[in-house]
């Protein structure tokens, strides 16, 4: 190792530790949970702290990545090396503790896919990238090849994750042009979640159970904070759903009931609130493979949201509130939790 500043030497540990973590394909949770806790398995840090760390904080790191390095087997002074040297050199550093000291968290003890894994340290990887000011959305990401050097994978399967994230939403693939982050940082910012309901079990459950509080929440709180711009497009939404109902379009209905919905949101006030909802719905809709299919489910419906816009536009928050817990209801017996559309 070359001779470097001792402030230097400093700042290279948490970029270090950085970079080990993203190579064994951690989470910062899981990191923590095999290298930084204590023989009774309590974490000895917390995942803020860490955060910290890795976002440059020398506080405490000369401790922590001894601690690494003891658990892992091998010579603490590597995490002093030069982080472009570091990166580069991992494999020879390390070696086999790469494999035989990276843990195999599984939830429900359930093998997650290779790909699976993939995507979700990708997806952490970016938004490590734009929090830190590295990344800024709609920038361009770095090659398959460094990418795939960066987390110790093929470019085949550099690739298969990549198309998984931009199914998502988090990327965009421009043939030609290269990969990009998404244009919207909100809504980059909560794919990660995307993912989690993804591959969780009882997706659909789960996500209808979250996308309720969310509902529930945002109307009362459209009742109460809305304001004239988002009651505006609240009420354009309803007109074109009433004329749906008119005509009796199936189609233009359904895609602006999910409209509705996205409108209450937006009228909380609250735009974390709004992408949540947003996120479950786009969620739901990919997975749910059913929909209406009578003219009844399609009057019941028109009847309930009618309910909702009235008391909302009535700025009631306590009947909107319970006008969406009725309809929310009514969904789960009409539909028998495998619908996305309510």
């Amino acid at each position: 190792m070359g001779k470097q500043p001792k402030k230097d030497i400093m700042l290279s540990i948490p970029e270090n530790l950085l970079t080990l973590r993203r190579r064994l394909k951690l989470s910062q949770k899981d990191f923590i949970q095999a290298y930084l806790s204590d023989e009774t398995g309590t974490p000895l840090i917390s995942v803020p702290t860490l955060s910290n760390i890795e976002n440059g904080s020398t506080t405490g790191v000369t401790e922590l990545a001894d601690r690494v390095a003891k658990k892992m087997r091998v010579d603490g002074s590597v995490f002093l090396e030069d982080p472009d040297h570091f990166a580069k050199n991992i494999e020879l550093f390390f070696g086999d503790a790469l494999e035989a000291y990276r843990p195999a968290f599984r939830e429900g003890g359930k093998k997650r896919s290779a790909t699976e894994v993939l995507v979700e340290t990708i997806s952490d990887y970016l938004m490590d990238a734009v929090i830190r000011g590295e990344l800024r959305p709609g920038s361009r990401l770095p090659p398959d090849r460094k990418l795939g050097v960066l987390f110790g994978a093929g470019r085949s399967a550099v690739r298969e994750a990549l198309k998984v994230l931009s199914t998502l939403g988090i990327i965009t693939i421009l043939p030609g042009h290269g990969t990009f982050i998404a244009a919207e940082s909100s809504g980059f910012l909560h794919l990660p979640l995307s993912w989690t309901f993804l591959i969780g079990d009882n997706p659909m459950e789960h996500l209808i159970d979250v996308r309720n509080v969310l509902e529930i929440e945002s109307a009362r709180r459209a009742a109460e904070k809305a304001d004239a711009a988002s009651l505006d497009k609240l009420e354009q939404i309803y007109t074109n759903m009433m004329r749906a109902f008119q005509e009796a379009n199936f189609k233009n209905f359904l895609d602006q009931d999910i409209d509705f919905h996205v409108a209450i949101a937006a009228c909380s006030q609250n735009p974390i609130i709004s992408d949540l909802l947003a996120t479950s719905r786009k969620i739901l809709t990919y997975i749910s493979k059913s929909g209406m299919v009578t003219m009844e489910d399609l009057r019941s419906i028109y009847a309930e949201h009618s309910n909702i816009y009235t008391a909302i536009t009535a700025r009631d928050p306590a009947m909107a509130k319970q006008m969406m817990e009725t309809h929310l209801a009514n969904a789960r017996l009409r539909y028998h939790l495998n619908t996305a559309f309510s």
